[in-house]
């Protein structure tokens, strides 16, 4: 049940910090553009507040899935696991901040979708934003977003090859409901999977895993965050 809670908690965390992705007013897919020595594709989604959310992929990011016959990521389903192949995987995402630019883990809401082969290889990444960092980007020094990423997709996790990739069923509610938000269509497959790491929730929790802290620590971070939240809102 702690793990259920938590878990809701991180979703509804993602939910709130993606303000109102499910229905943007506007979405444009903008030409190759060269950002901080990466060559990406832009897509700014514009909502009706104004408020503007970029998603960063490399120009070659279709030609990432070319090996695959599947066309659409599996899932994993965590309780379907051991504890220590849950913890290996845990352990390999954290150990991924220490990869991060300076600059970067300094951004507000800088987070990535690491796309993980069956052999546990990151072969793409896709970054996301809001407009006040993705602003920053060209002040970084030289390259820091190039190098970034190619840092990424140097990385691999060998747990992945003990972890069955659930294919997710269009016909069943909850695979309908996750292949729409992960994926924004119905398929499935079990080729590769996505892991999504919140920088929001790490900023926070120290963690991207946070159902891993013991609930007091867990309590205490949460009411810690909240405090200075409120001290923000003071100050302004």
């Amino acid at each position: 049940m702690k793990k259920i809670i938590l878990t809701l908690y991180v979703c509804l965390s993602c939910i709130m910090i993606a303000n109102a992705r499910w229905n943007p007013s506007v979405v444009d897919t903008l030409p190759k553009r060269v950002i901080n020595g990466l060559e990406v594709i832009l897509i700014r989604e514009t909502y009706e507040s104004g408020n503007i959310f970029w998603t960063l992929r490399v120009s070659d990011f279709k030609k990432c899935f070319q090996r695959f016959e599947s066309k659409y990521p599996g899932g994993i389903n965590y309780n379907f696991n051991s504890e220590e192949v849950n913890k290996s995987i845990y352990d390999w995402e954290d150990r991924l901040w220490k990869i991060f630019p300076s600059e970067i883990k300094a951004l507000e809401r800088f987070n990535l979708n690491l796309f993980v082969d069956k052999n546990g290889r990151v072969f793409t990444v896709e970054f996301s934003m809001p407009d006040e960092a993705f602003q920053q980007l060209e002040g970084f020094p030289k390259n820091t977003l190039k190098n970034f990423y190619h840092n990424l997709i140097k990385e691999e996790c060998k747990t992945f090859k003990k972890v069955d990739f659930q294919v997710l069923d269009p016909d069943s509610e909850g695979g309908r409901q996750i292949l729409l938000d992960v994926c924004g269509s119905f398929g499935s497959g079990n080729e590769y999977t996505t892991i999504f790491l919140n920088k929001s929730c790490y900023d926070i929790f120290g963690t991207f895993s946070p159902w891993r802290l013991p609930k007091d620590e867990f309590n205490r971070l949460i009411k810690k965050n909240e405090a200075e939240m409120n001290s923000q809102q003071t100050d302004k």
